[in-house]
C-alpha cells in the first residue's frame, strides 16, 4: 500500500536531557535536541545513525513510553498527552513498539499466548477465552509461527522466532503506528533479513506505519520510504530514501555511505570520506552545529550557530554549506 500524504504521527521540536549532573558536568545527558518529522499513515520512516546519537530515546518519545522536555507529539493532529498528562488509551492502542531485545522484552514467565492476549485483555479486544485463543493463533500465523506454539515459553524459542512474537504482540492492537527500535540488531546475520522481510510485507499487507531506527545503512534503505540521520541528538538528513542514499546532502551523512561496504566494482569509484577524532559527549556537545568538530567543511559560522534543517522540497539537510554529492 503506497503511503497516503496524511499525517498520522509528528514530532515538534523534541527535547530529552537525563540527570543534571554526569561526571562533575552540569545540565545532564542531551539525548534528543530539537528533533522534528512526521510519518504519514502507510510510510516507512527510518532512522539511522551512531550509537548514542539518541535514537532510542526518540523511539520512545514518539510512543509516549518517555514524556518530552520540550516539544510535542502528535497523534492525528491531537497531542499525545491529556490535560492530566495521561497519554489516552486510544492512543496507547493505536501506536506500538517493537523492542530491540527480544529475550529480554518478553516476560519469562508467562507462555506466548498470555504474552500475545495481554494487549487484548488490556483494551477489551477479545469478547471470550475462545475468541482470544483464536485471535492469538491468527497473529501468530501472521508472522509467519504455527498456533500450535502458543503454550511454549519465550525460552524455547529462537531469537529471530521471539522477535516475531513481539510483533505479533505489537499488532494484537491493530495499531496505525509501530515504532521499530533497532529490532534486528540482536539477531544473528542469518535471520535478521527474515526479520526484516517480515516487517515489510507487514507494512504493505496492513498499511501500518513504521518508524524503523538501525544503525546499519543497508537495511534502512531496504525498508524506508524516507530516511532521517541522527548525530548527536540532533537530524542532520531527512528525506526520500533514494535521494538521501543517492545524493547525500550532508557531510555526515557521506561520510556514513562512503564507509558502507558495496560490491568492489562500485567501491573503485567511490571516494572514502574519514571522519576526525571521536564522537563529542552529549553530556558538553559543541556550540552551533554539532558535526562541526569532525567535518572538513566547518568555518567559524559553524561554531557560532545552529544550522536549520532546511533545503528544496522534501530532502532537507542541517548544515550551513550542504551540496548535494554528484
Amino acid at each position: 500500500m503506497p503511503p497516503s500524504t496524511e499525517p498520522v504521527l509528528a514530532a515538534v521540536d523534541l527535547h530529552k536531557t537525563y540527570g543534571n549532573r554526569i561526571f562533575g558536568k552540569s545540565g545532564g545527558v542531551h539525548a534528543v535536541a530539537g528533533v522534528s518529522l512526521t510519518l504519514k499513515a502507510g510510510e516507512t520512516l527510518g532512522i539511522v545513525g551512531e550509537s548514542g546519537c539518541g535514537k532510542s530515546t526518540l523511539a520512545r518519545m514518539l510512543v509516549g513510553l518517555e514524556r518530552p522536555d520540550r516539544g510535542e507529539v502528535t497523534f492525528h493532529g491531537k497531542p499525545f498527552a491529556s490535560g492530566r498528562g495521561s497519554i489516552p488509551r486510544d492512543v496507547r492502542r493505536r501506536v506500538q513498539m517493537v523492542f530491540q531485545d527480544p529475550l529480554t522484552s518478553l516476560n519469562p514467565r508467562m507462555t506466548v499466548l498470555e504474552i500475545i492476549a495481554e494487549p487484548l485483555d488490556v483494551h477489551g479486544l477479545a469478547a471470550s477465552r475462545q475468541a482470544r485463543r483464536a485471535k492469538v493463533g491468527e497473529l501468530l500465523e501472521l508472522v509467519g509461527l504455527a498456533p500450535e506454539l502458543m503454550n511454549r515459553f519465550p525460552h524455547e524459542f529462537s531469537g529471530g522466532q521471539r522477535q516475531r512474537i513481539g510483533i505479533a504482540r505489537a499488532l494484537a492492537t491493530e495499531p496505525e503506528v509501530i515504532v521499530c527500535d533497532e529490532p534486528v540488531s540482536a539477531l544473528d546475520m542469518s535471520v535478521q533479513a527474515q526479520v526484516v522481510n517480515l516487517l515489510a510485507d507487514l507494512q504493505r499487507t496492513l498499511g501500518v506505519a513504521l518508524v524503523f531506527i538501525a544503525h546499519d545503512l543497508a537495511v534502512v534503505r531496504h525498508v524506508s520510504h524516507r530516511v532521517g540521520v541522527m548525530y548527536l541528538g540532533r537530524m542532520a538528513e531527512l528525506g526520500p530514501a533514494a535521494e538521501v542514499y543517492g545524493t547525500p546532502a550532508h557531510p555526515y551523512t557521506k561520510a556514513l555511505l562512503s564507509a558502507a561496504p558495496i560490491p568492489r566494482p562500485q567501491a573503485r569509484h567511490r571516494e572514502r570520506v574519514i571522519l576526525a577524532g571521536d564522537p563529542p559527549s552529549p553530556v558538553d556537545p559543541p556550540s552551533g552545529c554539532r558535526f562541526r568538530t569532525r567535518c572538513h567543511q566547518a568555518q567559524d559560522l559553524c561554531a557560532e550557530q545552529a544550522p536549520e534543517l532546511t533545503g528544496p522540497h522534501a530532502h532537507l539537510a542541517a548544515c550551513h554549506f550542504s551540496v548535494p554529492a554528484a
